[in-house]
């Protein structure tokens, strides 16, 4: 529970509930099965709008300092998702499309500021900002040449498969982060041996970001007791 909450801990849970049934909802939604409820989906929608307007409500009433709450990150994803938009979203598809996205974000993002375990990792990622930082530096100079690299080698023997860099450098992505599709792969001796060093840079690349974390997290754990 936040420390500056005007909830009671019981309280703080139930919103919590709230926002996973409005998620589960999304979900539920994009069911065909479920297409003949779509006035169900509209009002619990509007039941969970109002919700989330009176806790936004209230905490800006009850807040120490209404500003600093507001322009928080909190604060700042409690007031989008009080935003009435579901009334402006029935004229055209796009739109809907687009409420139906930015709902989505205001939902998980609500979620994540009201669940310790994510804060706890939010803190993390602030104490590895510098070593993160250095890390995507040097893993985007390593995707950039492998990409290049890869494209130069294989464009004369598979000119539909490598048509332009981005082909080289999507192909680079999928390995370096050991994930292999294997839409793309390389024939020649070339692309081959460039490939074996990308997976095995993938592979450092992983270990040093697991390394990375696991001090944040270790940090954030120690500077959450001293508080």
């Amino acid at each position: 529970m936040p420390p500056t909450s005007p909830f009671s801990e019981r309280t703080e849970r139930a919103v919590i509930a709230v926002i996973c049934l409005d998620l589960v909802l999304q979900a539920a939604e994009t069911v065909d099965a479920m297409a003949g409820a779509a006035t169900f989906f509209f009002f619990a929608g509007v039941a969970v709008w109002l919700l989330y307007t009176v806790e936004w409500c209230i905490r800006i009433r009850h807040a120490e300092d209404w500003k600093k709450y507001a322009f928080s990150f909190m604060g700042v994803v409690d007031f989008l998702a009080a935003l009435p938009l579901w009334a402006f979203t029935g004229f055209d598809l796009k739109a809907l499309r687009a409420f139906r996205l930015f709902r989505l974000f205001v939902s998980t993002a609500k979620l994540a500021t009201r669940t310790s375990a994510v804060v706890k990792l939010a803190r993390a990622f602030r104490f590895a900002m510098d070593e993160a930082g250095a890390l995507f530096a040097g893993t985007c100079i390593v995707v950039v040449t492998a990409g290049f690299g890869m494209y130069h080698l294989e464009r004369d023997v598979q000119p539909e498969v490598f048509a332009t860099v981005y082909d080289g450098l999507w192909w680079a992505v999928v390995t370096l982060t050991t994930v292999g599709y294997g839409d793309i792969q390389p024939v020649t001796a070339g692309g081959r041996i460039l490939a074996t060093v990308a997976m095995f840079a993938g592979i450092g690349v992983i270990g040093a970001a697991c390394g990375i974390m696991a001090d944040a997290l270790r940090e954030a754990s120690v500077g959450e007791g001293a508080v």
